[in-house]
């Protein structure tokens, strides 16, 4: 079983707690930003509640923690969208509304966990609600959201929440230089910058490659601004880098450029590490028209999602916009 986060701990300790009273509600919500370990820490209550040893913390070694560690424990369901699905369907939630019908097969707790819990359409949502209103008993749900406003007030209103803030930075660059020893503290210091401060995402990137990937697109925007490559043909080159996280960065790099303009005194900067190159494009970008491509990409990142939008032309219409006849 994965330790708890160190910045969890008190939730953590909160938790034992209540089970130890036999005081745990129905239902939980986990908020907090992407990358604070809202899922690692639902699945080590769930391995908690399903451990067959009398202790605090799950064994590890038992059949259920087994079970759970294989991916194989029927008394633990985890809904989420399907494959190339952005959604979570009114069809997985009856499922999930039958699965709870039966009895737990190891005799003990059934848990839910439904990640992200805001995927939810309307007609899975109002579903969900039925569960919520009359849980069987000895079932808990774990919903999690990075956009808790995005979920119904009367879903939010029959969980109880449990919110993860961004961790202190100090606590947040030790644990990831200790899981990336190899990382110069520096570079630790910038992937935790760009992952807005949450360690499970900056550790993501790094795995991912994801600071070579940066610095390789911003040289094509560079060349896409001095007029010496075709947008058309970047787009298709970031579109196998992902759509979502092309447009994450872009988004990035305007909202710093955006400060660099508007600020009396230096302002914070998140690509900080690359600022120079960023002023340098600023210059040559008047205020508004910044403000224009960042709202142009703000839309694009929420049509990133629907399936029946283009990708392609997504990423099109936004690399159009920087050519020098534009």
């Amino acid at each position: 079983m994965s330790a708890v986060l160190p910045w969890q701990q008190s939730q953590w300790d909160n938790l034992l707690s209540r089970i130890a009273q036999d005081n745990l509600p129905h239902a939980l919500l986990l908020t907090g930003r992407r990358g604070v370990g809202k899922q690692r820490l639902a699945l080590q209550l769930a391995a908690r509640l399903l451990c067959t040893e009398e202790q605090p913390e799950p064994c590890g070694q038992c059949k259920g923690c087994r079970l759970i560690l294989a991916g194989t424990h029927p008394d633990l369901k985890v809904i989420q969208p399907l494959e190339d699905k952005s959604v979570i369907s009114v069809d997985q939630i009856r499922e999930l509304s039958h699965y709870l019908s039966l009895t737990a097969l190891c005799g003990g707790y059934q848990v839910v966990l439904i990640s992200p819990a805001d995927a939810m359409n309307v007609n899975a949502a109002n579903s969900l609600l039925k569960t919520l209103e009359e849980p069987p008993a000895n079932t808990l749900l774990l919903l999690m959201s990075d956009r808790p406003s995005a979920l119904t007030a009367t879903i939010r209103s029959r969980c109880q929440v449990i919110n993860f803030a961004k961790p202190a930075h100090d606590s947040a660059l030790t644990w990831l230089k200790n899981q990336q020893p190899e990382l110069d503290a520096q570079v630790a210091n910038t992937v935790l910058e760009l992952a807005d401060g949450a360690p499970l995402r900056a550790a993501e990137m790094v795995a991912q490659g994801a600071l070579d990937q940066r610095t390789e697109m911003l040289d094509d925007l560079e060349q896409i601004v001095a007029g010496r490559c075709d947008p058309i043909e970047i787009a298709k080159k970031w579109l196998k880098l992902g759509k979502k996280e092309s447009l994450y960065w872009v988004y990035g790099w305007l909202v710093d450029m955006v400060r660099m303009k508007v600020a009396d005194q230096p302002p914070y900067i998140a690509n900080a590490d690359v600022a120079p190159r960023l002023s340098k494009m600023a210059a040559t970008i008047a205020l508004p028209l910044l403000y224009k491509r960042l709202d142009q990409v703000s839309e694009a990142l929420r049509l990133a999602d629907n399936q029946s939008i283009n990708a392609g032309l997504l990423l099109e219409g936004v690399l159009i916009g920087w050519t020098p006849r534009c």
